[in-house]
């Protein structure tokens, strides 16, 4: 699995003068072993949505010849 060239999505909306703190981490384990079982099945993981507490994994599309 390729990582993402990417390593931080900013909420949509929030302006490069918004004032923000540290964050928390937390281990993404079960998500990471989540995303490899998606791509075994479906396809490449190219990229990922936020929303309440949802996540919505976009896969990419299978080229047709």
């Amino acid at each position: 699995m390729e990582k993402f060239e990417e390593k931080v999505f900013w909420k949509e909306g929030l302006k490069d003068n918004d004032e923000v703190k540290g964050g928390i981490y937390f281990r993404s384990f079960e998500l990471n072993k989540f995303i490899k079982l998606v791509e075994k099945e479906e396809g490449e993981v190219v990229g990922l949505e936020f929303e309440d507490n949802n996540i919505h994994i976009i896969i990419k599309e299978y080229e047709t010849n």
